[in-house]
Order: C-alpha cells, then sequence, then structure tokens
C-alpha cells in the first residue's frame, strides 16, 4: 500500500492539474469576450481618457453589457476554479481532536449528515457533489470516524450532546447564521436532533431515508432487514454480524446491492462508535415525535418505497413535522442515490428552490 505522504501529494498533483486546464479554458473565454470589444474600445479611447479624468458623463456610449458581460465571465472562472478545487477541506479544534470537514461548490448552505451511526461520510459524498450545483454543500466527519478521531472512544467521548455541540462548533466556525441540514438514515435522525436543540439555527431539514423515530420501531426495521436477505446471507448475518452482511438487506435492486457490499471497506464502519451513539439516539423508549412536533421548519421526508425503515415510519416523521412534505420513492430501498438518483435530486432540488423562494418573499 502506498504511504499516505505519498497518496496526498498525488491527489495534489491532480488538484493541481486540474486548477490548472480550468483556468486556461475559463482565461480563452475572457480573452474572447475582451477581443471582442476592442473595436468600440479603440474607438473611444479619448472617453477612457475623460474617465481618468473624472470628466466622463452619462452620455459614455461604450458598451454597458461589456461590465456585465465581464462580471460574468469573471464568475463562470471562479465557479470553474472551484469546482476543480473541490473538496475545500477544512477543520476545527475540538478538546482532544480536530474535527474534519469538506466543502464543494457555491451558494446557500448544506450540511450533509452521514449515517450509521458510525459510518465515515465517504459512502455519500456523492450526494454533497451532486447537490454542490447549486448549493454551498458541506460534509463532516463526525466524531469517531474518518479523521475526527478523540484520542479514546467511549461514552466520555462519543455520545448525542458532544455530537449536537460539534455541528453548532462547526456552524460558528463557518460564521453561518442558519443552514439547510439534510441527513441519510441516522444522520436524519441526527439532523432530526440537531433540529430540535437549535432550532432557530435550522433553514430547512431534508430527511433521506430516515431512521425510526422511534426506539419501539427496531425491531420491525430488523425484520424487514432478514425478510429481504437470502437463507446464505441470513444465515452468514446470524453468524457474523455486520453492516457489510446486512447491506443486501436495504436495497431493493440485488445488482447494485452486490456492487455496494463488492466496494465497502470494513474499516468505513466504527462499530463502537455505532453503539455509543445509538444508545442516546435509541434509547429505550425514547420517541421524538412530540419534540419534533414543536418545530415549524420547513422539512422534506424522501426516502424508497421498499427501504427496510418502512413508509409507515417515513409517514410517522412526516406527520409530526407539521410543515413537512413526503414523498416516496418507487423501487427503491434504503441508499436512494444509488437506486433512482434522477427522482431523488429532482425531489430535492425543487424542495430547496422552493423553500429558498418562500424565504425571499417579502413578509404580507
Amino acid at each position: 500500500m502506498l504511504d499516505r505522504n505519498v497518496l496526498e501529494v498525488v491527489e495534489g498533483a491532480k488538484k493541481t492539474k486540474q486548477l490548472f486546464f480550468a483556468s486556461l479554458c475559463a482565461l480563452a473565454f475572457l480573452r474572447e469576450i475582451v477581443f471582442s470589444q476592442l473595436p468600440s474600445l479603440r474607438g473611444e479611447s479619448h472617453l477612457l481618457k475623460q474617465a481618468g479624468n473624472g470628466r466622463l458623463g452619462p452620455r459614455f456610449p461604450m458598451k454597458r453589457n461589456l461590465g456585465a458581460t465581464l462580471v460574468a465571465s469573471v464568475l463562470f472562472f471562479m465557479n470553474h476554479l472551484t469546482r476543480a478545487a473541490d473538496p475545500r477541506e477544512g477543520k476545527i479544534a475540538r478538546p482532544g481532536f480536530d474535527l474534519h470537514y469538506r466543502l464543494f461548490g457555491q451558494g446557500k448552505p448544506l450540511l450533509v449528515l452521514s449515517g450509521g451511526p458510525g459510518l465515515d461520510c465517504d459512502y455519500v459524498e456523492p450526494v454533497a457533489r451532486e447537490l454542490a450545483s447549486s448549493n454551498r454543500t458541506i460534509l463532516v466527519e463526525l466524531r469517531g470516524t474518518g479523521r475526527s478521531l478523540p484520542p479514546r472512544i467511549n461514552r466520555q467521548t462519543v455520545n448525542l450532546k458532544l455530537y449536537l455541540a460539534d455541528l453548532e462548533a462547526l456552524r460558528e466556525s463557518l460564521k453561518l447564521d442558519r443552514w439547510t441540514v439534510l441527513g441519510h438514515s441516522a444522520g436524519a435522525n441526527l439532523a432530526m436532533n440537531y433540529a430540535v436543540a437549535f432550532p432557530a439555527r435550522i433553514e430547512a431539514l431534508v430527511l433521506v431515508d430516515s431512521g425510526p423515530v422511534r426506539q419501539s420501531l427496531l425491531g420491525a426495521m430488523t425484520d424487514n432487514i432478514f425478510l429481504r436477505l437470502t437463507p446464505e446471507e441470513a444465515a452468514a448475518a446470524k453468524r457474523t454480524p455486520s453492516f457489510q452482511n446486512l447491506l443486501p438487506g436495504y436495497f431493493y435492486d440485488r445488482e447494485k446491492a452486490a456492487a455496494m457490499v463488492t466496494t465497502f471497506r470494513a474499516e468505513s464502519y466504527h462499530d463502537d462508535v455505532g453503539r455509543l451513539l445509538a444508545a442516546d439516539e435509541m434509547a429505550p423508549g425514547m420517541d421524538l415525535r412530540p419534540a419534533l412536533e414543536r418545530l415549524s421548519v420547513p422539512a422534506l421526508v424522501i426516502a424508497g418505497r421498499q427501504d427496510p425503515i418502512d413508509p409507515v415510519m417515513q409517514d410517522e416523521i412526516h406527520l409530526a413535522l407539521k410543515n413537512s412534505r413526503l414523498v416516496l420513492l418507487d423501487r427503491c430501498g434504503h441508499f436512494s442515490w444509488l437506486e433512482q438518483p434522477a427522482a431523488l435530486y429532482s425531489a430535492i432540488r425543487e424542495f430547496l428552490a422552493e423553500n429558498s423562494r418562500r424565504a425571499q418573499a417579502p413578509s404580507p
């Protein structure tokens, strides 16, 4: 295996190459814009001199669209530089470790939370990249995953209260007043808990294939997963309980399930972290619905119709969040961007656009 430092150098070289070619394309575009305007500029050089002397009046005949075109060109140039440089990485200091995050795109802030609990965020990075075409997406390596590793993993370093404090510290570090929070699976449960704790900081919620909203439904969720496994898969999952062995039970499409199982890295799931956080999020008797009923934030609840966390469980979340919309995707399991990407992204973009228009509309 290559040394980590070598890999970082190679990755840096790739990004530099991307930046170089993006810069060349954007500069070529700017050159064409400017040269197309040169005839009028040459004919009006005396006016440019007057402008330098402060004697230019409103009758200055230089084409007005030149300034706007140049501004648009610069924005085009910067956007390509930003996209080529993605992800832009950062970290903030937390007690005993650094919390790492990745930034994609430009626009209104959209925090993306991975699930498990205890999964590295890499598996949901495609969602952050896709939505970065219209948003500034922020993908956080949650406490105890990726590079955000406390010196010890125990109840004192991994619990729901600390997870929520990490997210709030990240928001403050990025100098954001509010943000939209998207969570997948257990990440959606974390998003709901964050909204309950800090409702004033939530622009909107996007809950993708959310986990159950009450602890008493965990048994039904587990039954649904095992019903989707072949006898051989179920036997293997019972012999060796692991996230990888259960993965096929989360899918509608068996081929897509096999593809994810093949590429899944066992080290990307941190079972000890998952158990500690689940002890809080799914404590005996936990029912988040009463707290959700007090929220008025806009919310999109979206999930596969064949998700083992079934439509009835998703409907409970929808009914608790009074300002929510429920969208169910046909022929789709728990990883909806892998099975129904077009329908998922279309619904999310429509919701985000509507919410943005609503936020900008003048108050009656």
